[in-house]
């Protein structure tokens, strides 16, 4: 910088990356037993993107085996911890990188997200996370869980930071299969303009109407009153198809899925932790015709959710239905009922995989146990900087969600 080589707005800041990120001359093991000692010779397209921006990489962050579930509990590699509550789980599967974002430890992190793995912990540890368009972020170098569903995006602590870390990694890059040759935009343009006359919509039937705790029920209420107050036009709108999206989510990501772990299972399934093992046998037993019927069935809903947002700026709705659930028991508490905590979160975030629509979950306030809240904006493909000046218009309108972070003093 003394010399005059500035790289841009994050020359110099420190990041860190989750642990499926390859990472050259740094270990990279993909929480996985069988890359325990593996030391990549070349980064991934995204860490050197952000070597030419001028970041810092800090070092890896903890991902759930194979960043194949939802609550970031390792067993080859240990347990990500809540800055919140250090007795909770961070969510997952880039529950390593939202952790460290929360505590301080980095400004911003890497994650990915294939079935909600940057929003869920995102939400549950009170931080944003975007997941972009599929295609949108390259995928070089980063170790595949589910191909067509797999996203890779920041973690930061506000939607400015994310807009900024974006810019950084976004672009074409022809040696991944999956990534789109679209124009890359200024992703803060127009942000001065706020939400007044956009056009934000409410959708029950995207998360099949499951159940949400009365905490964030009261949270989200709050939040669409204030976007009104900010001049948007907030209305409850009707999706025709919304169930089927569980169904076709499990059609195709079980067979892409085990097409990668395959070799390795037959090898020695042992190398696997029990989770692990569970999803793979669901998802060997899925066959060609269910994945060829999911594939179809998804471009019809891809199509018919393109159709949805042409008359909608962003869709909004709840990250999570509740707050994070203990590492004990895994027990996900929704006005007094116990749930399946690693599981709970598929009804809200999944469907936007399966679409390939970005996605930000941001703060959205506390319950009483002071847990965070998150909300969650969907756009339609391509609108990274829309659904993000819209996450900034909320945080510049409650400055007080934003106001305590983690008190780790006395660990």
């Amino acid at each position: 910088m003394v010399a005059g080589h500035w790289r841009g707005p994050l020359h110099g800041v420190p990041y860190g990356a989750k642990d499926i990120v390859e990472t050259a001359g740094v270990l990279t093991t993909h929480g996985s037993s069988f890359f325990r000692d593996h030391v990549p010779a070349q980064d991934a397209d995204c860490i050197a993107r952000l070597r030419r921006a001028g970041a810092i990489l800090l070092g890896k962050t903890l991902t759930h085996e194979f960043a194949s579930a939802a609550t970031t509990i390792n067993p080859h590699y240990g347990t990500a911890r809540n800055p919140w509550r250090l007795d909770r789980i961070t969510g997952g599967s880039s529950g390593g990188s939202a952790s460290a974002v929360a505590a301080g430890l980095c400004p911003f992190a890497l994650g990915s997200d294939t079935g909600g793995s940057i929003r869920n912990p995102a939400a549950l540890c009170g931080i944003v996370g975007l997941k972009p368009t599929h295609g949108r972020v390259s995928l070089t170098g980063v170790c595949p869980n589910v191909l067509t569903f797999d996203h890779l995006g920041p973690m930061t602590r506000t939607a400015r930071d994310a807009a900024v870390v974006l810019q950084a990694l976004a672009g074409y890059d022809p040696r991944d299969c999956t990534s789109r040759d679209v124009p890359v935009p200024d992703y803060t343009a127009g942000w001065g303009r706020g939400v007044r006359g956009r056009r934000l919509v409410v959708c029950p039937d995207f998360s099949v109407h499951a159940e949400v705790d009365a905490a964030v029920q009261r949270a989200f209420d709050a939040a669409i009153r204030r976007f009104r107050d900010l001049g948007a036009e907030v209305e409850t709108v009707p999706f025709a198809h919304g169930h089927r999206f569980a169904e076709v989510f499990r059609a195709i990501a079980g067979p892409e899925y085990a097409e990668f772990h395959r070799p390795f299972f037959e090898k020695a399934p042992g190398g696997y932790g029990a989770d692990v093992r569970e999803r793979l046998a669901w998802s060997f037993a899925i066959t060609a015709d269910q994945y060829v019927r999911g594939l179809r069935e998804r471009e019809r809903l891809r199509r018919e959710t393109a159709a949805f947002f042409r008359s909608a700026d962003a869709l909004l709705l709840p990250s999570m239905p509740c707050t994070a659930p203990p590492i004990a028991t895994l027990k996900a508490r929704v006005n007094g009922a116990e749930h399946d905590g690693a599981w709970i979160h598929r009804p809200f975030l999944s469907a936007h995989n399966l679409t390939g629509c970005p996605a930000v979950a941001l703060p959205m306030g506390f319950d009483d146990d002071g847990l965070p809240l998150s909300l969650q904006i969907v756009g339609p493909e391509w609108s990274e900087g829309r659904i993000l000046a819209i996450a900034h218009a909320y945080e510049e309108a409650t400055p007080e969600l934003r106001a305590r972070w983690p008190d780790l003093s006395s660990t």
